[in-house]
């Protein structure tokens, strides 16, 4: 065990994190806004990691891209609203 990175460790702990997050909250958020924000989480994430350039040669976060993460989160907002 003390040959692991710990960026593998780190992983480890964050699926088990987003696994049990999504079994708690599902029941109580319903399917639909747990899986909406479950995207949007990854989305946001995903241009995160892109901007720092960490995984892949680095891009800007553009306004589109932002405004498609703001849009499906006011959606999120919306159906829960309705």
């Amino acid at each position: 065990m003390g040959k692991v990175p710990l960026w593998a460790w780190l992983g480890g702990i964050g699926g088990a994190l987003y696994v049990w997050s999504i079994v708690a909250l599902a029941p109580r958020l319903g399917a639909l806004i747990s899986f909406a924000l479950l995207v949007a989480g990854q989305m946001a994430a995903s241009m995160a990691l892109e901007a720092l350039g960490l995984l892949y040669p680095a891009r800007p976060v553009t306004l589109l891209r932002l405004l498609g993460v703001l849009l499906l989160v006011l959606g999120v907002v919306l159906i829960r609203r309705y």
